[in-house]
């Protein structure tokens, strides 16, 4: 696979993810029992029905928000997670790991933190969040290597 498009997938996944995980608040610790779904959510988590009672409390917490997100997104935003969830669906083990390491450290910010990166994010122009994209997406990984040196010597300097 070529840099670019691995790169590509990389970034549209960590979009996908981060969008998703913006919507995710904390779960309940009793879950939530599939009876209690309302039908547009049971046939949107469908694929999961038969599982469902397995899943850990906080998974179907997350899975019935993120049901009703999905039932009222405007049909382009839907095409555009879709388009992100089959490129993350192709993603490599290892790189789904990152991701989902990522979604994970993002999750484990202060509140205050969080908020501060989504307000900076929708406040970016269209142009603007292509442009931090495809910066991203052509850094060789040397850069990429900086980038994050960098942004860890900004967290240990906002830490101390």
């Amino acid at each position: 696979m070529n840099t670019t498009l691995y790169f590509q997938q990389r970034v549209m996944a960590y979009t996908f993810l981060l969008g998703i995980s913006l919507f995710a608040n904390s779960a309940m610790a009793e879950g939530v029992a599939w009876e209690s779904l309302n039908p547009q959510q049971q046939q949107t988590l469908s694929a999961v029905k038969d599982h469902w009672n397995e899943l850990p409390p906080h998974r179907q917490e997350r899975l019935s928000k993120g049901a009703d997100k999905w039932a009222n997104m405007p049909p382009e935003q839907r095409a555009r997670a879709q388009e992100n969830i089959a490129r993350f669906k192709n993603l490599s083990p290892e790189d789904k790991a990152r991701v989902k390491e990522h979604i994970q450290k993002f999750r484990q910010l202060p509140p205050e933190q969080r908020s501060a990166l989504r307000e900076r994010w929708k406040n970016m122009s269209p142009e603007q969040k292509e442009a931090f994209k495809n910066r991203i997406r052509n850094m060789s990984p040397e850069q990429r290597r900086e980038l994050r040196e960098q942004i860890k010597e900004r967290k240990m300097e906002q830490a101390q």
